[in-house]
């Protein structure tokens, strides 16, 4: 997200990121990768180099003295750090709300003293941030710059063949998530080939694993008969026709690339326990509540087995046309808060949409409090 943003602005950056961010010019004080954590043991584990980042952006803010920032994600340490910066004179803008709708409701008020601006990227979040007294504007969410290329020349790049159904695994980007669902993810293929031959599979692994992840998960693979693509989901889930995916931003991802989901989330017992007491959606299913309704199969911790996800992948594949229905759906939600104009240029077929993409919402935000 930040990345998008900053390639846009074109201007001297740095700050704390990964990859891409580094790849869009920006220069990294700190590589973040190591920090991607979920799960309250994982949190903990990582405190230290959460104290030398905060000291790190610390030092280069005093010695770079920045007009404005642009916080994404890492809402606990970004409600820390917004503060502080906006107390130095800096106008700061954070990107992509936490979700205190799902929640935590209460960090609102502290979330709301970090920015001075916030570009939300699900359509209800601009009327629920306003109301808590933010400068709150609905850009679109990040999916919606995906570029997707049309089915025939995805599967020939990738050497899958035109004519059989192919399922997508997306087991997650951390490792704790690879850990629990690739297992029965790969054993669910099994079964669903023996009813429907013609099925093939593939695990995509996300570009943000780690070797030791990345290994482990091959040989699983390979050991279960199942081929794996080392890619970005974007790039290659045009040709899938359904996918299962562990909850998160990849699910709507699939809904917006027209591959229906079978969504699945399992973590260790702690860390459920905590979750299931603060959240407060019906639904773990990004596209699900997009629509606010049980659009896209859910299996959660226990229901997270082979049998049930091959039973759900088989009864989308059976029903495909239906839950096609539903990922257009879940596009015309997202672009539901757009004017007209916009509207209609973001869900045709357009090569060139005059609608905005949400980078340059952030970036011409982030713009207007910039020196000329």
């Amino acid at each position: 997200m930040a990345a998008a943003v900053v390639a846009r602005l074109g201007i001297e950056s740095f700050g704390l990121g990964g990859s891409a961010l580094r790849s869009a010019g920006a220069d990294l004080v700190l590589d973040l990768a190591d920090l991607t954590a979920m799960g309250i043991g994982a949190v903990l584990a990582r405190s230290p180099f959460i104290t030398r980042a905060a000291l790190s952006i610390a030092r280069e803010v005093r010695r770079r003295k920045p007009e404005v920032a642009l916080l994404v994600g890492y809402s606990e340490f970004n409600a820390l750090l917004g503060p502080w910066l906006r107390r130095r004179g800096m106008r700061v803008l954070w990107y992509g709300a936490p979700q205190i709708w799902a929640w935590r409701p209460a960090r609102a008020r502290a979330i709301a003293a970090a920015c001075d601006r916030m570009a939300v990227i699900l359509p209800f979040e601009e009327q629920l941030w306003r109301n808590h007294g933010v400068d709150a504007y609905y850009v679109g969410h990040p999916v919606l710059e995906l570029s997707l290329p049309p089915r025939a020349e995805v599967r020939k790049r990738y050497g899958l063949t035109p004519y059989a159904e192919y399922l997508a695994l997306l087991p997650g980007s951390r490792p704790h998530e690879v850990q629990h669902h690739l297992q029965p993810m790969t054993e669910a293929v099994g079964l669903i080939r023996a009813e429907r031959g013609s099925v093939d599979a593939r695990v995509i692994l996300a570009p943000s694993l780690n070797d030791k992840t990345r290994s482990r998960a091959r040989k699983l693979a390979d050991d279960l008969g199942v081929g794996v693509l080392d890619v970005s989901a974007q790039a290659v889930l045009p040709a899938f026709d359904v996918a299962v995916a562990c909850s998160g931003t990849v699910t709507l991802e699939c809904a917006v690339a027209g591959v229906p989901p079978v969504v699945v989330y399992k973590t260790g017992r702690i860390t459920h326990r905590i979750g299931r007491f603060l959240l407060r959606t019906p639904h773990i299913a990004l596209p699900n509540i997009v629509l606010g309704e049980l659009a896209f199969p859910e299996l959660i911790q226990e229901r997270v087995t082979a049998s049930a996800i091959a039973e759900r992948c088989t009864h989308l594949l059976e029903h495909r046309s239906e839950y096609e229905a539903q990922c257009a759906a879940v596009q015309k939600a997202l672009c539901s808060h757009w004017s007209p104009a916009r509207r209609e240029a973001a869900v045709s077929d357009a090569p060139a949409a005059p609608a905005k993409r949400p980078s340059e919402h952030v970036a011409e935000l982030l713009s207007s409090w910039l020196a000329p």
